[in-house]
């Protein structure tokens, strides 16, 4: 029997993973979803039509489509902007909780903490990939297409959030280096 410490490991545990990744596995359902007939452009169009109808009374038909048109194209931006969210804070926590042992210090405290180019990346190729599987799978519905105009939307939605977590880590960090330089008031 030996007494020497174990050495940390920096695998994370099946209880972390699963913890930080099932939102990502959950929104892959949604997405899957969104991906059969019943979310068709014919379907979605018909429910669009019955809301405007019940809001507005009579509708002209050219209005709803394009209606339905911005509805569904904001979709695949928000949806996978979503994703590369959702991507992206699972690899920050699961480094977070890889890391916590071993860290002299708490965590957050530096810009790494917060954002780092890798997580970045990693979840918009995640949803670059995600969007042309799924847009693939829709070619071999009758009900649907899959065009690489929506996979190239999806993929502006994944870079445009990974953007805005950018600036707001930078601005996390500018205002903890501002109160880090500002002298204090107490000697």
């Amino acid at each position: 029997m030996s007494s020497k410490p174990r050495p940390l490991s920096l695998k994370p545990s099946l209880r972390g993973l699963i913890r930080n990744w099932w939102p990502v596995g959950v929104w892959l359902a949604v997405i899957r979803l969104e991906s059969t007939d019943y979310a068709s452009s014919t379907n979605t169009y018909g429910l669009v039509y019955q809301v405007t109808k019940v809001v507005f009374g009579a509708v002209d038909p050219q209005l709803v489509l394009m209606l339905n048109t911005i509805l569904r194209k904001s979709g695949h931006f928000i949806g996978y902007a979503v994703l590369s969210l959702l991507v992206f804070l699972a690899l920050k926590y699961t480094h977070r909780d890889r890391l916590r042992p071993l860290l002299q210090r708490s965590w957050g405290g530096f810009f790494r903490d917060i954002w780092q180019l890798d997580w970045a990346v990693i979840a918009v190729l995640f949803s670059l990939i995600t969007a042309a599987v799924d847009e693939f799978h829709q070619t071999f519905l009758a009900s649907r297409s899959g065009t690489w105009q929506d996979v190239a939307l999806d993929t502006a939605g994944a870079v445009f959030i990974q953007l805005l977590l950018y600036a707001r880590a930078l601005n996390l960090q500018r205002r903890q280096s501002l109160t880090e330089s500002e002298p204090s008031l107490t000697r």
